[in-house]
């Protein structure tokens, strides 16, 4: 009776193993199924993120060429102002020449 008894002993804790290694592939496979889920949920948030940056790198290209075209149309604008004034110098000082020789004629015949 002791090898049945042995052997019933070793076919229960036989049991008992198949038991423990069959909760824990169970565990294994829920883990599997966990890490699967979150490697998806991380990857869409990683797409969102690249979206989002892609959209933010083309408002800051925008900005960029905005503030670039201002400041070359700021640029322009200073030199026709700057070109404005001097040709606004040299007509006074052309009619101021002009206005001399009018009135220095208009003395002189008066004088005559």
């Amino acid at each position: 009776m002791e090898l049945k008894e042995r052997i019933d002993e070793h076919d229960k804790k036989l049991k008992q193993h198949d038991k423990e290694i069959q909760r824990i592939n169970d565990n294994i496979a829920e883990m599997r199924k966990d890490l699967n889920d979150s490697l998806n949920r991380v990857d869409e948030s990683n797409k969102f993120l690249r979206e989002q940056n892609t959209r933010q790198s083309e408002q800051s290209n925008e900005i960029l060429q905005a503030i670039l075209n201002r400041n070359d149309n700021s640029e322009k604008r200073k030199h026709e102002l700057k070109m404005l004034n001097w040709s606004s110098l040299w007509k006074i000082v052309t009619v101021s020449a002009g206005a001399g020789g009018v009135i220095s004629a208009i003395v002189q015949v008066l004088f005559n």
